[in-house]
């Protein structure tokens, strides 16, 4: 039996949606957010941050520092001053992590200046991986999940297996990743070290797994992998196009966020079951560090709503208008009418609030 091999090194290519053009309803709020944040990214809009708060799909090692909103200007002043000399890669990290965490304190001059100033690693040699002979001859899906790091001298090290570390033929895959060579990553020109995560899929030549299946398997995925955070966001994402009505639905959400509290999509989807159990305060916190970068309606949205639960009228009238006016034109109609319907009831709640005094 032949087999084919599906190389993939971003969380988003893993888990990123199938359908990236107009979107069939009913849909769920977290399918939708997906469908949209593709469709405008095709359309050259900048980045949501959905997938990693740091501003690109990799990350330097260790978590950016946090920052208060007043502190975040200074800071990432500082950084462009070192990205404009001769730094060290310690350096570069720092700056990067500054960056990072001004971007995170809502600094949109931060995250401006990382989408143009970071480039990702690229493939010069890219790692053979092969699959072993004895799950050929048992007809197996497997997936294989590595956890590494990409030096500033383009060698992959200090990998981690995060799943499939019972599989046979594992090891030989390790090392075909190590000796694979890449393009360094780079901020403002400079070489830096960052995070990487490998994806490799193994599925029979000539099949094609049903929606089902696929289901299944990201459901098999975390209960061989409760800690791996990229089962999660899969099984999440999954469900959010499949199943949202499922009652593993909101559990998966919430463990993709506590285990990949950086990852966007699942930051705003929490908010929204948030503001569907009216904890407004909770919803904010987790959609706030998205909303001043965002481009897509349904995070404005979330946004709105969790400012609306805590009376806070002009904030939520403006982040809703903000959301009316950026659904494409292309959209369903049901869905326009929904966020228009939604500002209306915002507008008429507002103005009887401010009147009652």
């Amino acid at each position: 039996m032949r087999w084919r091999w599906l190389f993939m090194s971003l969380v988003l290519g893993v888990t990123g949606c199938a359908h990236p053009g107009i979107p069939t309803l009913p849909a769920s709020h977290g399918h939708l957010m997906s469908v949209m944040e593709d469709f405008q990214s095709k359309r050259g809009l900048p980045s949501t941050g959905l997938w990693d708060l740091s501003m690109g799909d990799e990350a330097p090692p260790g978590p950016p520092p946090k920052l208060d909103p007043a502190q975040a200007p200074r800071v990432f002043e500082e950084a462009v001053k070192t990205l404009r000399g001769t730094p060290g890669e310690d350096a570069v990290l720092r700056a990067f992590q500054d960056v990072s965490a001004a971007c995170a304190a809502e600094l949109a001059e931060a995250c401006t200046f990382a989408s143009g100033a970071l480039t990702r690693p690229e493939p010069i040699s890219p790692a053979a991986f092969r699959y072993p002979e004895t799950l050929v001859g048992q007809g197996a899906f497997a997936f294989m999940v590595f956890q590494c790091h990409i030096d500033t001298d383009g060698h992959v090290r200090d990998c981690t297996v995060v799943e499939g570390a019972r599989l046979p033929g594992i090891e030989q895959n390790l090392a075909a990743l190590q000796s694979a060579r890449y393009r360094p990553a780079t901020l403002s020109g400079h070489p830096m070290r960052t995070d990487y995560t490998f994806y490799v899929r193994f599925i029979p030549s000539g099949l094609t797994l049903t929606r089902q299946q696929e289901q299944d398997w990201a459901r098999l995925r975390v209960r061989q992998n409760p800690d791996s955070r990229s089962a999660w966001l899969n099984l999440a994402r999954k469900l959010a196009e499949q199943a949202p009505g499922d009652p593993l639905y909101p559990q998966a959400v919430a463990r993709t966020w506590f285990l990949a509290p950086r990852n966007g999509w699942a930051a705003i989807e929490s908010a929204w079951q948030f503001v569907q159990s009216g904890q407004y305060a909770p919803a904010l916190r987790a959609v706030r560090p998205f909303v001043r970068r965002s481009h897509n309606p349904y995070v404005l949205e979330t946004a709105a709503a969790a400012q609306f639960g805590l009376k806070q009228c002009t904030a939520a009238l403006a982040e809703q208008q903000k959301a009316v006016e950026l659904l494409p034109a292309e959209w369903p109609a049901p869905e326009k009418e929904r966020f228009q319907a939604r500002l209306q009831d915002y507008q008429s709640a507002c103005a009887t609030s401010l009147a009652a005094p």
